[in-house]
């Protein structure tokens, strides 16, 4: 009789993890590390609705992986877990990035049912505005990657639920983007209307991410797991892919799970590194196929530190062409700029968030 599949697999003892679900995307820490002057921020922002005032709207805005979402979603379960004042919604706008689908959410939010019929967009409004006029509570509402609604429905949307109120209570309205320049393209009407704070979140250094690390480490991981210098390998990583410490945390469980593989306790510098490669090829991978062949190319000559003149001079494309492609490239998160002074002028230097090496291995039709 063949042994079963499993009967040779190794002891769960043996795993490499202490508590995987450290190392899970999802995971919320009791506090968020490197960030004591956004939250003191954040919850200063929040405060009036404490003292029945309405509070400014709030503009989050910074590269990703920053603590941004994270952040945002902290200090509002703070304070609704300290008031009944406050209730808080938190919508994705790359699920949901209409108006009606971010409406059709804050009508269940203050308990209304949908009927299977559906509602026209005028309808579902009206139902909403209801809903709040029966609430008791200031609502709060998240509303992660802002930028991904369409900009006529994010004007409208936004509009509509700046100027709602009831018996003295208004939304508090958390944007969170990568790009600041969302709210600039907004209506005027809409900027003026939504009252807004803005709140930045720069990228993280290497030793940030090095604590935030050694937090996932101590509680993911068994003792001796890992290196003091692989971790700092991981930390510098991860700060010259835009400080985005998601990155960081993905390369760290995806190299704890190639050791596992092995039967190791212990993750090595091959296995590091292998698993390094692969995340950035992943990562491209996904991304190169929103790209036309003229962007690829374009990509492909980038090389670090070139500025935004140099590059079309270099590739002799239009410099109203290189501005679009450079705008777009960072969007996708392929690549990160910086400013820079050249003489009294200004430009922006421009790095890639991948080891370029791995491009050659992608694959553009």
């Amino acid at each position: 009789m063949n042994r079963n599949l499993f009967a040779d697999k190794r002891s769960l003892e043996k795993t490499i993890f202490k508590d995987e679900s450290v190392l899970y995307p999802d995971y919320f820490p009791e506090k968020v590390p490197c960030r004591d002057k956004q939250t003191k921020e954040l919850t200063y922002l929040l405060d009036p609705i404490l003292r029945n005032k309405k509070p400014s709207n709030i503009l989050v805005y910074g590269h990703p992986g920053t603590g941004k979402t994270m952040l945002s979603k902290y200090v509002v379960k703070q304070l609704t877990e300290y008031t009944s004042k406050a209730k808080s919604l938190y919508v994705n706008a790359m699920q949901d990035n209409t108006r009606f689908a971010v409406l059709s959410k804050l009508v269940s939010f203050f308990g209304d049912a949908l009927p299977r019929r559906g509602l026209a967009i005028d309808e579902l409004f009206e139902r909403m505005k209801e809903g709040f006029v029966k609430s008791d509570f200031w609502p709060v509402i998240i509303l992660d990657e802002a930028d991904k609604i369409d900009m006529k429905d994010a004007s409208q949307l936004l509009y509509d639920l700046s100027r709602s109120e009831s018996n003295g209570r208004y939304f508090t309205i958390i944007l969170i983007t990568n790009h600041k320049s969302f709210i600039l393209d907004l209506d005027e009407r809409v900027q003026s209307s939504l009252f807004i704070n803005e709140l930045e979140f720069p990228k993280y250094s290497s030793a940030d991410i090095k604590e935030i690390l050694l937090e996932r480490v101590e509680f993911g991981l068994v003792q001796n797991a890992l290196s003091s210098d692989l971790l700092g390998f991981i930390a510098g990583y991860a700060a010259k892919r835009g400080g985005d410490a998601r990155v960081a945390i993905n390369l760290l469980h995806r190299s704890a799970k190639e050791a596992e593989k092995e039967g190791s306790l212990k993750i090595s510098k091959e296995i590091l590194l292998s698993s390094a490669k692969l995340v950035d090829s992943i990562k491209l991978s996904e991304k190169v196929n929103y790209l036309s062949r003229q962007e690829y190319d374009f990509l492909c000559g980038i090389d670090d530190g070139l500025t935004a003149g140099e590059l079309y001079t270099k590739l002799g494309v239009a410099e109203r062409t290189c501005r679009d492609y450079i705008c777009n490239l960072e969007k996708l998160e392929l690549i990160r700029t910086e400013d820079t002074r050249i003489g009294r002028g200004k430009s922006r230097k421009i790095f890639l968030n991948f080891d370029k090496s791995v491009l050659y291995n992608q694959k553009k039709k």
